[in-house]
């Protein structure tokens, strides 16, 4: 049976799951029609083949529990969004029907983002609050029942009786930030550092500095990477299915969502926004005229590509604002084994969450020609 083989040198492999799904979930008329048996079929075949685990949204984790046997669960919550005791209490639940197999996806969230939630926080501060959140909900997961009496949560007594266990050592807790307050956070709180797929040169430094952070504190802190992949029996094939992908997507649509993602996060809108890097201008450049860019635009390392994902609905498409979110490993299953391996190595990433459409299928061909070859 095909499986992630994790081990000494070897990567644990998560995989996406999410409702959007299709043979190009970003356009509406590619997209299978969501539903809970499909996403329950998705995540037991990820179980079948072995998947380390899957990052979902939070929504619909715990009606998959019974769909999986092993499967790991990576769900995204905002810091402060849910009273700390709900939180805690959330999790116990989970991991007493799934024999603890949740882990905490950390999200610090956008402004708007947080906003809907009531929580109105600049950047910095949430992870002020985040550190001092995720310490509340931690205790509180371990059935400790004093009360809580700090400078962003306050609670009374813990008196509820104990939710049945299993119960982790430790809620493990993955997530992200690169700034400085990020970093101090990431060092403070996170299990597991992840970075989507950028310029490895960029990522090396990234990830050095959220170690260093960490050795601060005299903490060790593995990294992992979320990127996308596209696997076919030759280079040639793989990069006819990415380009294929990339022609059935609306340009106009594009340009549309990169102008207001861009805005969302802080940046200058598509008609103003410029880079130093002139790929990353021609793709700037190929939005503004009105279509999607090339691989020559595209392809920034042999092998890696930026592009599009279901992510791209909420961040800058074709990474034309560094932040990585839409890049994938392009080619057979030699060339995308040997680049993995090669990334990890450079980075010292110990984990990758992947993604690639159709989930089940991309997930399944990963699994049977790829996965083999990483062991």
């Amino acid at each position: 049976m095909p499986g992630s083989p994790h081990g000494p040198g070897t990567p644990r492999i998560l995989w996406y799951l999410n409702g959007m799904d299709g043979e190009v979930p970003w356009q509406p008329e590619y997209r299978s029609e969501p539903s809970l048996e499909h996403l329950r079929s998705v995540a037991a075949t990820l179980d079948r083949l072995g998947y380390y685990g899957v990052l979902c949204t939070a929504r619909e984790p715990i009606a998959l529990v019974s769909a999986t046997e092993r499967l790991r669960f990576l769900v995204p919550e905002y810091p402060g969004a849910k009273p700390p005791a709900l939180m805690a209490e959330q999790a116990q639940v989970f991991d007493h029907y799934s024999g603890g197999r949740m882990i905490v996806n950390q999200v610090n969230g956008a402004d708007p983002v947080l906003a809907r939630y009531g929580r109105f926080e600049g950047k910095d501060e949430r992870y002020r609050v985040s550190a001092e959140y995720w310490e509340t909900v931690r205790r509180m997961y371990s059935d400790d029942p004093s009360a809580v009496d700090g400078q962003y949560f306050r609670a009374g007594p813990q008196y509820k009786p104990s939710i049945p266990g299993p119960r982790q050592e430790r809620l493990p807790i993955w997530g992200t930030g690169a700034s400085a307050a990020g970093l101090e956070h990431a060092a403070q709180v996170l299990d597991v550092y992840l970075s989507f797929l950028a310029h490895p040169d960029a990522l090396v430094r990234t990830f050095d500095a959220a170690r260093a952070a960490a050795r601060e504190r005299g903490r060790e802190l593995p990294c992992g990477v979320l990127a996308s992949v596209v696997v076919r029996d030759t280079d040639d094939a793989a990069w006819e299915r990415f380009e294929w992908q990339l022609a059935q997507t609306d340009a106009a649509e594009m340009a549309r969502l990169a102008d207001r993602n861009l805005r969302s996060f802080g940046f200058p809108g598509l008609d103003e926004i410029a880079s130093d890097d002139a790929q990353v201008q021609a793709r700037i450049d190929a939005l503004r005229a009105g279509r999607i860019p090339g691989r020559d635009e595209l392809e920034f390392l042999p092998g890696l590509a930026a592009g599009l994902t279901t992510w791209t609905s909420g961040e800058p498409p074709f990474d034309i604002a560094g932040k990585g979110s839409g890049n994938y490993l392009v080619g057979s299953p030699e060339t995308v084994a040997a680049t993995l391996r090669k990334l990890s190595a450079e980075l010292g990433a110990d984990t990758w969450i992947l993604s690639g459409w159709p989930l089940a299928e991309e997930a399944e061909r990963f699994a049977e020609q790829v996965l083999p070859l990483l062991g």
